[in-house]
């Protein structure tokens, strides 16, 4: 029973509409998020320009020993020195002049490399100062984050979500936690890489730099999109299987049919009218006074057994088994409405349409769709 009301549920309009909907929306989606290129950052012709530095902007001493661009990769090679107090080295990516990086479409930084004597980086993303941060005029606003790299040729991915402020940027700037801003991603000035507190001094070190890219990591957003297409896709089921069931649960409240008794007894007048309607409900032109007239018994009388026995007068008892007997036809037939209307009684389909919804609160078609 439960199979059979599953598949009804399955293959009925009203699951499979909002089904193909809800499939088409997700697919156009996905396909969308799916067709975002990558923005190869490094190596890009002419379009950015990558240049080292070191911490002698700070009066340190560390020093480069090597920039070797091409058309594959960037060498940089160089040497931490004492004279900072934590001696540092890296590279920066920046547009041409004017120009912002608009990394907007993605949510990560893929960087592909080779590291000798280096074991973590840092990355940096710095964007134009925003309104209410108290930044002078040529100040940027930098969000970081760290990652440890390998001796072999290896490609890593830094989230955008994983960029925060460095504590000493906001030391330096007086940055509470109410100020921390968002990166902003349509307006980056340029990304840097460095060392991050190496305490190797004097020791020659490689990073070859093979490309530099942002990206779009889907994963989570599918992960999420496919388990709320599942929950609206339950909830929709779980509407339509209680509904159904609250409908065919209304079948079983009265029993409309009366069992042949066998008894030596005569049948007593009340059981003698019923039989008879039982038997010609059907006929359209049944009523009270014909029945009377066909089983001998008054009309007062009859109205009188229907209502204590059943509850409900003469042409609603009539109207229950005429129902009762559509909705069998329509769930076991491929009868058409009208012929159905007419085989169990009623003289025309509007009729029986308006009968049927007020007994069962759905139209006759919309109950035969629900049974499937």
């Amino acid at each position: 029973m439960t199979g059979k009301v599953a598949n009804q549920i399955f293959y009925s309009k009203y699951f499979l509409w909002p089904f193909l909907v809800l499939s088409l929306s997700l697919l156009i989606f996905v396909v969308y998020l799916s067709g975002v290129e990558d923005e190869v950052i490094f190596p890009a012709t002419g379009e950015y320009n990558i240049e080292g530095y070191t911490d002698q902007v700070d009066e340190g001493n560390s020093q480069i020993l090597e920039e070797t661009v091409s058309d594959s990769s960037f060498i940089f090679r160089f040497r931490l020195k004492d004279g900072f107090f934590s001696p540092y080295a890296g590279f920066a990516i920046k547009p041409g002049k004017g120009r912002y990086i608009d990394a907007s479409d993605y949510n990560e930084l893929r960087i592909s490399l080779l590291s000798e004597n280096a074991n973590r980086l840092g990355v940096g993303i710095y964007t134009p100062a925003s309104e209410g941060l108290k930044l002078q005029d040529d100040d940027e606003i930098l969000h970081h984050s760290y990652f440890s790299v390998s001796p072999e040729k290896a490609t890593y991915r830094i989230p955008f979500s994983q960029l925060k402020h460095p504590e000493w940027w906001e030391d330096l700037h007086q940055i509470g936690d109410s100020e921390k801003t968002r990166l902003n991603l349509n307006r980056i000035l340029h990304i840097n890489i460095n060392t991050a507190y190496s305490p190797d001094i004097d020791t020659i070190k490689t990073l070859e730099v093979y490309s530099i890219t942002f990206c779009r990591n889907n994963t989570k957003v599918f992960i999420i999109l496919g388990c709320f297409y599942l929950f609206i896709l339950l909830l929709i089921y779980g509407f339509l299987y209680w509904r159904n069931y609250r409908n065919s649960g209304d079948e079983g409240v009265t029993v409309f049919y009366k069992a042949v008794e066998v008894s030596d007894h005569p049948p007593m007048k009340g059981e003698v009218c019923v039989d008879y309607i039982n038997n010609h409900f059907q006929d359209s032109d049944l009523s009270l006074d014909l029945v009377a007239r066909e089983t001998g018994i008054p009309q007062r009388q009859i109205a009188q057994v229907i209502n204590h026995d059943f509850n409900c007068n003469f042409k609603t008892y009539i109207n229950r088994i005429r129902i009762m007997e559509a909705k069998r036809l329509l769930r076991e037939t491929k009868l058409n409405i009208g012929e159905i209307a007419y085989k169990v009684g009623f003289n025309n389909q509007s009729h029986f349409n308006r009968v049927f919804k007020s007994d069962s609160q759905i139209s006759p078609s919309e109950y035969r769709e629900n049974q499937g």
